[in-house]
């Protein structure tokens, strides 16, 4: 017995499906990648709570260190936490609509099946 075949409606389906499931997949780990910076930077400003403000302090800029005021590196450090709670916030509302429609044509593909 063969398989039945599809319509190309259906096959449209399955081949939005897979894309979706595909973007899911990146997004996921888009999301993994920002929240282990994120948590650098947590762990950098946490350590900044500590120091005094005399401490001599270096500011990463690509693979060069720069010396910086405390203050100034507190800054960049909680604009740049700031910054990955917005983008993580955005990449997970993406992928809760993503995996919605992942789930619907999953139940489409189903029930045509």
């Amino acid at each position: 017995m063969s398989a039945p075949q599809l319509t190309p409606e259906q096959q449209q389906d399955v081949q939005r499906f897979n894309q979706l499931a595909q973007q899911l997949e990146i997004l996921k780990m888009q999301i993994q990648q920002l929240e282990v910076e994120k948590r650098d930077v947590d762990i950098a400003l946490k350590e900044t709570e500590t120091m005094t403000t005399d401490a001599v302090i270096y500011r990463s800029v690509g693979r060069l260190l720069f010396k910086d005021s405390l203050e100034n590196v507190k800054k960049n450090l909680v604009s740049q936490q700031e910054k990955g709670e917005v983008r993580i916030s955005s990449l997970r509302n993406r992928e809760q609509k993503i995996t919605k429609s992942v789930k619907e044509l999953q139940e489409k593909l189903m029930v045509k099946s």
